[in-house]
């Protein structure tokens, strides 16, 4: 397959196999060997470049995907005779010793200073966390970002110009045409009807991993990553629509899902290192239907429903229903998943995500917690639950749910749901600790509800009510 990609300012062509991986192109193709090769699994950050104006890593990136992309790799930056003030840093500040790690780690912080030009040190750790280095311990690199910033890198930054021709694509030989790539979803859609079953390519996070391990094939594939009608987010009325194709970066970057959806927010934050979020799509996460997929525990208790569309015409299904099994779905071999719509919780409703792991940051969940729960003069109005890691699949928890709902939010109520969502769910392995954290966890939640309803100025029933809206002293 030819691709084109605008690299360093420079455009480039190449023919190569289809899903060869950025990194391989870049290297091999394209003679720019400053991009390492770490892990090969998006776990490592020793890949990451930025792509159209976002981190990624180039080893989940396949070439057919990268085509028509504007790129920056460590050589657009500088040279060892030439260095830019942020390469300069990293060897003043000692931020360099065995350098495997360091492309990596200078174009994650390069992103961070092209979107935020003046991070907090916080800001800084979370947009490196994707970058493991084994030599400096990390203190010297925040240092260095630190001293670019001061030395007023930001202000060095020039806009990047997209040189490639917004061709496709173009096969060169017959396998080439087992990929499909379609640029609308109409034409998506006409392409499923005739080859239904086609595998979706999507972000890839999940399916590179599984064919370097020799767990995937597929007969077609279609490309859905160049679609725009479905990676929007948008709130219509009393709904908030999240397009299929949008990331966990574009969630976590919206402000609409941080007002509206904090909890979601939270979970998509929490959703492995910036690069794999700025890849990772709402659909490949609850498609994949995965026990310890991080958003459909929030989603569930957040009554998400998923909206198919096919050439025959749409339909919508609430998310409980759509997860039919551990890796299965209720979508059909012709169907592809739209958006994601979410009725905006009550005013006032509680939102909460948890998850714990075998350390703080981007691991998989050991157990993951979602609650919504809108409660009236300290009694519960409505609470939904959902739980991750401790089934095949997210589930709901009803029994949990059931035996707060109506009730009088006091400390006697607390631990008996500490008992009921112990009770019903029925971890595999780790069952006791598994059962143990959740109560933990549902404890906290509730007991920071109660403070915060505790810490409310309460108006009595019988003030009139064009007195309620001003300010009033109570008791005197």
């Amino acid at each position: 397959m030819r691709i084109e990609l605008t690299v360093n300012g420079k455009l480039c062509h190449a023919e190569v196999p289809p899903m060869k991986l950025l990194i391989s192109v870049l290297r091999e193709d394209l003679g720019l060997g400053g991009t390492k090769e770490g892990c090969g699994e998006g776990e490592c950050g020793a890949c990451s470049v930025i792509m159209n104006g976002r981190l990624i890593n180039a080893c989940l990136v396949p070439a057919l995907q990268a085509s028509g992309s504007e790129i920056l790799t460590i050589e657009g930056l500088g040279s060892s005779e030439d260095m830019d003030i942020l390469q300069r840093a990293f060897v003043i500040e000692g931020g360099v010793q065995c350098g495997f790690c360091t492309p990596g780690m200078i174009l994650a912080a390069r992103a961070l200073l092209e979107e935020n030009p003046d991070p907090s040190l916080e800001e800084i750790k979370t947009a490196l966390s994707g970058n493991i280095c084994r030599c400096t311990g990390y203190e010297r690199i925040y240092n260095a970002v630190r001293r670019a910033v001061a030395e007023g890198y930001c202000d060095t930054f020039k806009k990047r110009e997209n040189l490639c021709s917004g061709q496709l694509p173009q096969p060169t030989n017959d396998e080439d045409k087992i990929y499909l790539l379609p640029e609308t979803l109409k034409e998506a859609l006409s392409m499923l009807a005739e080859n239904p079953g086609a595998v979706i390519l999507a972000g890839t996070t999940d399916i590179v991993p599984d064919i370097k391990n020799g767990k995937f094939s597929a007969d077609r594939l279609l490309d859905v990553s160049r679609i725009k009608e479905i990676k929007g987010i948008y709130k219509a009325g009393g709904e908030i629509h999240i397009g299929a194709g949008a990331t966990n970066g574009d969630i976590v970057r919206s402000s609409i899902m941080k007002k509206y959806l904090p909890a979601l927010w939270e979970a998509s934050r929490r959703s492995g290192a910036p690069a794999v979020q700025n890849r990772a799509t709402v659909a490949g996460n609850i498609a994949t239907a995965s026990g310890a997929a991080d958003l459909p525990t929030i989603l569930l208790p957040l009554e998400a429903r998923v909206v198919l569309e096919s050439a025959r015409g749409a339909r919508e299904l609430p998310l409980e229903r759509f997860i039919a099994g551990y890796r299965q779905t209720e979508r059909s071999a012709d169907e592809l998943i739209a958006e994601i719509v979410i009725t905006v919780p009550a005013a006032g409703a509680y939102q909460r995500f948890f998850k714990r792991g075998s350390r703080k940051a981007l691991t998989l969940s050991r157990i993951s917690l979602g609650f919504c729960l809108e409660i009236e003069r300290d009694v519960i109005k409505s609470f939904h639950a959902g739980a991750g890691s401790m089934s095949p699949v997210p589930i709901r928890l009803p029994r949990t749910e059931a035996a707060l709902v109506g009730k009088r939010l006091d400390a006697k109520l607390i631990e008996s749901a500490c008992g009921a969502i112990s009770a019903e769910l029925t971890p595999r392995k780790s069952a006791a600790w598994r059962k143990k954290m959740a109560s933990n966890l549902l404890r906290t939640f509730l007991t920071d509800v109660s403070e915060a309803e505790a810490g409310k100025v309460r108006v009595p029933e019988d003030i009139p009510s064009e007195e309620r809206n001003g300010p009033r002293r109570l008791n005197g």
